[in-house]
């Protein structure tokens, strides 16, 4: 019989990056959460599943004041946007009992998709969306 210990302190959450996934940074100390590359899983919710339940309990545990979401990706596809738009959703509902959220998604200067995508966000979501010019 094995024997399950319950995880009292939550460790920041590093998932290196591949071709198909963004490396992800989370880091208890700041709020922070970044993900940079592409974002085109075979299975996103079990990709994503990691993070969502990092920020769960990081909030549960340690009560932030904000949290910040950083995405410089090159490409996402459908699939994966609607799984890290329940994360999103989940951000959003934060927002609205009160904590401060922002989300800012950095985008190459020639990448119109992303910038495009950065603003389809700022029009479905209730969070503060920020736009960064990358070169």
């Amino acid at each position: 019989m094995v024997n399950e210990e319950k995880v009292t302190e939550l460790v920041d959450l590093f998932i290196p990056a591949t071709t198909e996934t963004p490396e992800i940074k989370c880091e208890k100390s700041s709020g922070r959460i970044m993900m940079v590359g592409n974002l085109i899983p075979s299975d996103p919710q079990s990709f994503l599943a990691p993070i969502h339940r990092w920020l769960q309990s990081y909030v549960t545990t340690y009560t932030p004041q904000n949290i910040t979401v950083e995405f410089y990706l090159t490409f996402i596809n459908g699939c994966s946007e609607h799984h890290l738009g329940k994360l999103l959703k989940y951000l959003e509902e934060l927002h609205i009992n009160g904590m401060s959220v922002k989300v800012i998604c950095h985008y190459e200067n020639e990448d119109l998709d992303m910038k495009e995508w950065g603003k389809d966000l700022s029009m479905a979501l209730r969070i503060p969306i920020e736009l960064v010019e990358i070169n």
